[in-house]
């Protein structure tokens, strides 16, 4: 996002503490503390390892023994935690702060569970379909957390979110004005913005995803199922 969300006004009202998003995030965090670690070329095949490469899914192609570790299928759940650096990590983790709980909160553990890592899953194969002999390795939850605010945006529309602007100075949208621009950034970038570094289409898909689940949670929610 181009601004800094640092609060929802969303309460939470229904767990008691968002125990999944916050363990998700203990769980990137210590991934990415374990790569600053590594010596550069055990970084470079641990990311080449567990990050999903296009090219293996969408066409065959063959990985150096060096980082055969895992079948492609199961990358695309392991993509999710992995990223490409703590500017990265934390842009992404202070998202997913501000707007999993509240979505935690709303669908359960169990189902925002499956909204984070299945999001993640389509984000990473649209991805795929995009550039399907591509052998750059995809890391990063930008798709599952483009999943949650999806969901956001249905489920909370009016929420307010506080922002920190330019000079740090704060500011508060409401949800449906800024994650809609956020949106509408992506699917233009996804749709112009080229072999970039950033997986526009993969934002675009697991966003997708996302209002898909809101809409059903609404409507359970609705007839009390």
């Amino acid at each position: 996002m181009p601004f800094m969300p640092v609060h929802s006004d969303q309460p939470i009202t229904h767990i008691s503490a968002p125990y999944l998003t916050w363990g998700t995030i203990l769980f990137c965090v210590v991934v990415q503390i374990w790569m600053s670690g590594l010596p550069v070329e055990a970084e470079w095949r641990a990311a080449y390892s567990f990050g999903f490469i296009p090219g293996e899914m969408m066409v065959g192609l063959q990985r150096p023994p060096a980082i055969d570790v895992l079948p492609a299928e199961f990358t695309l759940l392991t993509y999710q935690f992995f990223h490409g650096g703590v500017g990265h990590l934390i842009g992404n983790m202070l998202v997913l702060f501000v707007f999993g709980g509240v979505v935690e909160d709303r669908f359960g553990h169990v189902r925002f569970g499956l909204l984070y890592l299945g999001a993640g899953v389509i984000a990473g194969l649209a991805h795929g379909m995009q550039f399907p002999e591509s052998t750059t390795v995809l890391v990063g939850a930008s798709g599952a957390i483009a999943g949650v605010l999806g969901a956001y945006i249905v489920m909370f529309p009016r929420a307010r979110v506080t922002l920190l602007g330019p000079l740090f100075i704060p500011l508060r949208l409401r949800a449906w004005l800024l994650i809609g621009i956020w949106f509408l950034i992506d699917l233009f970038m996804a749709g112009y913005g080229g072999d970039s570094n950033v997986a526009w289409s993969a934002h675009v898909a697991g966003f997708m995803v996302g209002v898909l689940a809101g809409l059903m949670g609404r409507r359970l929610e609705r007839f009390r199922i």
